[in-house]
This record gives structure tokens, C-alpha cells and sequence, in this order.
């Protein structure tokens, strides 16, 4: 399941390669166009491909046996700080992710 269209072109495959196997934590908040927050999505898994296409991550958790792609968006994946996290949307805790990514999503303004 993606949310983007298209590809990257300047997805550098050896860096992306170098993510494979990361334990990835990933929050999505969702906006209208007022900014009122719609919902939150939180996901969190490992990765297991790195391609222009998007990265591929299988889910851990409530989500077991699920797959998600994101956008290949090296960039907006950061290195996370040990410790426990305990996900809003779900309840669960993860201990020691490798890396965050954190995005808002808005609705366009409707004419």
C-alpha cells in the first residue's frame, strides 16, 4: 500500500541497501485543510527492501504478517534514541527502533 505516486530518481541503491534489516518506527498524522488532526497512523517494522519504488517494511506487532512501502525517502528516516515507545494508536511499546520517520500529511483546500 502506497499514499505517493512515481519515483525517485535520484535513489541512491547502495546507501538504501545499508537499511536493510533496520527495525523502522513510523508516525503518520493526517490533517484536513484547517489543520484540525483527522487520525494518526503508527507503524513499526523491519525493512526489508530499499528501491526508488519505495522501502519495503514488514510490520511487527498488531500488524503482523503485513507489509507497508513508503516513500524511498532516505532523508526523513532518523536515527532513533534507546529506549521504550509506546505507539498512541494502538497501545503497543517498542523497545530500541533504529530509526523514526515522522510525517503530516494535509488535505488539500476544497473549492
Amino acid at each position: 500500500m502506497s499514499e505517493w505516486e512515481g519515483t525517485e530518481p535520484d535513489f541512491d541503491k547502495s546507501i538504501g541497501d545499508g537499511y536493510l534489516g533496520k527495525y523502522i518506527l513510523v508516525d503518520i498524522t493526517y490533517f484536513d485543510a484547517q489543520g484540525h488532526e483527522l487520525r494518526r497512523v503508527q507503524l513499526h517494522g523491519d525493512i526489508k527492501s530499499a528501491s526508488a519504488d519505495g522501502i519495503l517494511i514488514a510490520l511487527r506487532g498488531k500488524k503482523e504478517g503485513e507489509t507497508w512501502n513508503m516513500p524511498p525517502s532516505l532523508e526523513s528516516m532518523v536515527p532513533a534514541k534507546p529506549g521504550r515507545y509506546t505507539l498512541e494508536s494502538t497501545g503497543e511499546v517498542i523497545e530500541d527502533p533504529d530509526f523514526l520517520v515522522t510525517w503530516s500529511m494535509t488535505e488539500p483546500q476544497k473549492h
